[in-house]
């Protein structure tokens, strides 16, 4: 779900994705802007019929801070969420402010789901548990022990970074595959609905580790119809996807602009 600032904006958000979407995720002002809560925003999906995936981070959270607001989701209803450590703030942040970084992906992982299983905290409930890997070219005898770790502490899927290299993709998914951690966690490839060149350049210098090639940027920058050029490339990335062992699913990301995904979904031919 893109960046919704209002009820309004996030119901019309709802409406036009819920028939396309297994979920929307409700991100976590991973740059520091001021957005709307995660829980407002899942409360809002819920009312509408939609199943939200909160994403909360450690950056901004003590452990306190973190099961307060997990045991508050599972009050709601929310059942899904993704549990990241978090992208440090540039030091041209202002006003300056302390980040936390108190817990490693496996701690915040280990913390939901022993909430989940103790039976003297009221209200609380077992997560789909997500947690982030980035997409690189490994060398052949790179092992992902830090996936295997928290996949064991508990996660149940794992999603990547926006990451346009299929080659990549393929090459680091056989290691997922070979390590067997396919068997225990789903894999969500993460993907961009990109309008313009300027936008792919623009989420390029936004989005830590996202993944694009310069061939990518000059075919949208020299299609006649840019936006729709991003849309065919997005859907051709989606089918490439489904050919790449060990994939699950894909998340679609858009700047503000759903009916490019919904645009995106319907070239690509597939519904959830």
């Amino acid at each position: 779900m893109g960046r919704a600032d209002t009820a309004q904006s996030t119901r019309q958000q709802a409406a036009l994705l819920k028939p396309f979407v297994s979920a929307l995720q409700v991100p976590d002002a991973h740059d520091g802007r001021l957005q709307m809560s995660g829980s407002a925003a899942a409360a809002i999906l819920l009312a509408e019929g939609v199943d939200p995936l909160v994403h909360l981070t450690g950056r901004d959270r003590n452990r306190i801070a973190l099961e307060n607001e997990l045991l508050g989701l599972a009050v709601l209803g929310v059942r899904s969420v993704l549990l990241t450590r978090g992208e440090e703030l540039p030091a041209s942040y202002r006003p300056s402010t302390h980040q936390v970084m108190e817990l490693s992906g496996e701690d915040l992982v280990t913390s939901a789901r022993l909430m989940a299983d103790d039976d003297s905290i009221p209200g609380a409930k077992e997560f789909f548990i997500g947690t982030p890997a980035t997409v690189f070219v490994p060398k052949k005898d790179w092992k992902p022990k830090s996936l295997m770790a928290r996949a064991q502490a508990g996660a149940g899927f794992i999603q990547t970074q926006i990451c346009f290299n299929m080659k990549s993709m393929r090459r680091y998914m056989q290691h997922l595959v070979d390590a067997r951690l396919t068997w225990q966690c789903a894999v969500i490839a993460n993907l961009a609905v990109l309008p313009s060149a300027t936008a792919a350049i623009e989420l390029q210098q936004a989005v830590h580790g996202a993944v694009m090639s310069r061939k990518l940027v000059q075919r949208i920058s020299q299609a006649a119809d840019p936006e729709l050029e991003g849309v065919r490339i997005c859907a051709e990335k989606i089918q490439q996807l489904k050919e790449i062992p060990g994939v699950s699913g894909v998340n679609l990301v858009s700047n503000n602009r759903p009916e490019l995904i919904v645009a995106a979904i319907e070239a690509a031919g597939i519904m959830p």
